[in-house]
């Protein structure tokens, strides 16, 4: 087991501890999101989307680019099923 800071470490390859328990809970519920939205999209504005998509990824990541929630709105008006693989564990490299 790696110590990456308190609270974070490595076992197994995957993160573990209470940082990584909050990470692995913003992920589902960042896939979730993202699930319901693709399930209602046809329903909502451009701009109903890009918010949505964006509040989705912030949900994960807390700091989002503009510019990939435009990538994820695009390729959700093309068709295009946006997978949100999370495993139930966080891999680390």
């Amino acid at each position: 087991m790696t110590t990456l800071e308190e609270g974070l470490h490595v076992r197994d390859g995957y993160a573990a501890g209470p940082l990584a328990e909050s990470a692995e809970r913003r992920a589902a519920r960042a896939g979730m999101l993202l699930g319901d939205i693709q399930a209602r999209a046809t329903a909502l504005s451009d701009a109903e989307l890009f918010d949505q998509v964006h509040h989705a990824l912030r949900h994960f990541t807390q700091r989002t680019h503009a510019g990939q929630a435009r990538a994820l709105v695009g390729q959700i008006r093309r068709g295009t099923v946006v997978a949100w693989d999370y495993p139930g564990r966080l891999p680390c490299a």
